[in-house]
């Protein structure tokens, strides 16, 4: 039933899921021809079999998780053109400079370390390799106290700003190539929550709130805040969804 759904489950089914990643794979230039491609937080794998199977990439995927990585083999088998990892990002088992291009969806957002994972990319990249980053973005920066109703929910816990998110690129030796912003994704991906869950939210944050128990820790469904505000984290930071790239100096 849609109720037993996780959140990453229903991200996952969400009708035309691949559209930002195909404009992505556009707005690289990547070439099935001449890019080996990693991904960065697979899960279960369908954009790596996606690229791989209708694409013709040569895609290695990896996740941290070893539990989605072998439903991923399951699912999609593994082939010359095709290859599944558990691994951490901030070690991955590959060689320096492995790979031309590098792709996450919705997976940087939620990493604790990401300088370190950055910094494996960095060395596991070809010198002018591009990053395509696929994820959530807040357009004001959240205090603490806002940031603990989310996080029980990794991908909004670690979500940060334009600003941050390129400075961190820019420190483990990156340089910004392009930045989208991609709202229509999100209220794409709150459409299709709505539908799952059999409700009809007046905005984001409300919805999540009464969905995901956004509140005080063990506070009962939909329960507010003590100020009284459900939702504050998506209200006072402006949530959205963004296309970055980046390029390996």
């Amino acid at each position: 039933m849609a109720e037993q759904l996780s959140l990453a489950q229903a991200f996952q089914n969400r009708p035309g899921r691949f559209r930002l990643l195909k404009k992505g794979i556009e707005r690289t230039g990547w070439k099935s021809s001449s890019v080996r491609l990693l991904e960065a937080g697979c899960s279960v794998g369908d954009a790596a079999a996606m690229l791989s199977v209708e694409m013709g990439f040569d895609v290695t995927a990896f996740d941290h998780e070893p539990a989605l990585v072998s439903e991923a083999i399951r699912i999609h088998g593994t082939g010359s053109r095709l290859h599944f990892d558990a691994a951490d990002a901030s070690a991955l088992p590959y060689p320096e400079a492995s790979f031309e291009g590098l792709y996450s969806e919705a997976a940087f957002s939620p990493m604790i370390d990401k300088s370190g994972a950055l910094a494996e990319y960095r060395r596991v990249l070809k010198p002018g390799s591009l990053v395509l980053i696929n994820d959530f973005v807040i357009r004001k920066d959240a205090e603490d106290a806002v940031r603990e109703e989310v996080v029980h929910i990794p991908c909004f816990a670690g979500v940060q700003t334009r600003a941050c998110y390129e400075e961190l690129f820019r420190q483990a030796g990156f340089a910004a190539e392009g930045y989208y912003e991609e709202y229509g994704e999100l209220l794409g991906v709150t459409a299709w929550l709505c539908r799952v869950y059999g409700v009809k939210p007046n905005e984001i944050g409300g919805y999540l709130s009464r969905y995901f128990h956004i509140g005080s820790p063990g506070a009962a469904c939909g329960a507010a805040r003590p100020d009284g505000e459900k939702g504050a984290f998506f209200k006072r930071t402006d949530l959205s969804y963004c296309q970055m790239i980046f390029q390996r100096c």
